[in-house]
């Protein structure tokens, strides 16, 4: 088996980092927000320097190479972490050689390196290099342990926007990658900035769906998601800045999100947020109200609404509706309650 230790074994004919591959890797470092997943592994893996602020990652010249080399090689760290973190490395210089047998998949054939770890290096490599579709095959393999789950969620919900600034573009069927992530990690979305772009990202797409997801979370994290879920849905920043789906346009998502079997505090939480909290300034937020109010047999309330002043749509007003609701009820408008 080869000698990691030694450092020509491992990188042969002077393989090193050129001037080109340090400044694709700064550049993807950038994009992630300033720091690699390469390096929270180092870190992780308590590899000497890994924390510091002087990036020991990408090394800029052969001896700082031979350097990080020494680093990874004397961590207090299992042997075949140690190979995970040089067939990463391998995996950057690969390119240079051109043999019949990668120089990264022939270091890792010699060392044995197991699959599950060959699958999770491949998987973090492709996120460092923004390929998040070889990213989220790898990294949602069952034989993985799921190491830095929320950040790879964040990578996932935010790194398709900074694609531009490395030359590259957004592929519209990789919008999906997110919630596959999701569905076979099962990341905690622990923080709270995780779990909020989860949530806009998940409403959408899917109203219902999120409704749903909201009601499994702890109870403490539900009635600011439902905000979120009600911004994405009636808030006119929050659907312009996305691309609208001509399949499932922000008419049907009000009308959906009207529609939900909502409990008793869940509707009195909503109302209260759309009529007197910030929802108030929602375009249609008065009329989501009075539409869920018709929808579930509020009549009366209906009838007795003063401050609703919508357009007309196909020469129809609310004014013209609660009008005609009132006419329906005749005396009984004045009931406290009128369910039907």
């Amino acid at each position: 088996m080869l000698d990691i230790e030694d450092f020509e074994a491992v990188f042969p004919h002077g393989v090193t980092y050129a001037p080109g591959i340090v400044q694709q890797i700064q550049e993807f470092q950038h994009a992630l927000g300033g720091r690699t997943y390469f390096e929270r592994l180092l870190d992780l893996l308590k590899v000497k320097g890994a924390s510091n602020e002087a990036r020991i990652y990408p090394p800029k010249s052969h001896q700082q190479l031979h350097d990080l080399h020494q680093r990874i090689i004397s961590a207090e760290t299992s042997l075949h972490n140690k190979h995970c973190l040089i067939f990463y490395l391998l995996k950057d210089l690969s390119p240079q050689i051109h043999e019949a047998t990668e120089l990264a998949t022939g270091f890792a054939r010699n060392v044995h390196l197991e699959k599950r770890f060959w699958t999770f290096i491949e998987g973090l490599w492709a996120l460092d290099h923004l390929e998040f579709r070889t990213a989220v095959e790898n990294l949602t393999h069952p034989s993985i342990i799921p190491t830095f789950p929320d950040d790879i969620m964040y990578t996932l919900l935010k790194g398709r926007d900074r694609l531009g600034s490395v030359g590259l573009q957004k592929a519209t069927e990789d919008d999906i990658l997110p919630l596959a992530y999701y569905n076979c990690v099962k990341p905690p979305l622990e923080e709270q900035k995780v779990r909020d772009e989860f949530a806009k990202y998940l409403a959408g797409r899917n109203v219902t769906e999120t409704f749903y997801w909201i009601r499994t979370r702890p109870e403490y994290e539900q009635k600011p998601l439902m905000e979120i879920l009600m911004e994405q849905t009636l808030e006119k920043s929050a659907w312009l800045s996305g691309v609208e789906d001509g399949a499932y346009t922000r008419e049907e998502k009000a009308m959906e999100f009207v529609s939900l079997p909502f409990s008793d505090e869940e509707e009195e939480f909503i109302e209260k947020f759309l009529t007197e909290g910030k929802g108030r300034s929602y375009q249609g937020a008065q009329d989501t109200v009075l539409m869920r109010r018709m929808a579930m047999g509020k009549l009366t309330e209906v009838a007795g609404e003063t401050a609703t002043r919508g357009r007309r749509v196909d020469g129809v007003s609310w004014e013209m509706l609660k009008d005609g609701v009132k006419g329906g009820l005749g005396p009984r408008k004045d009931e406290e309650a009128f369910i039907v």
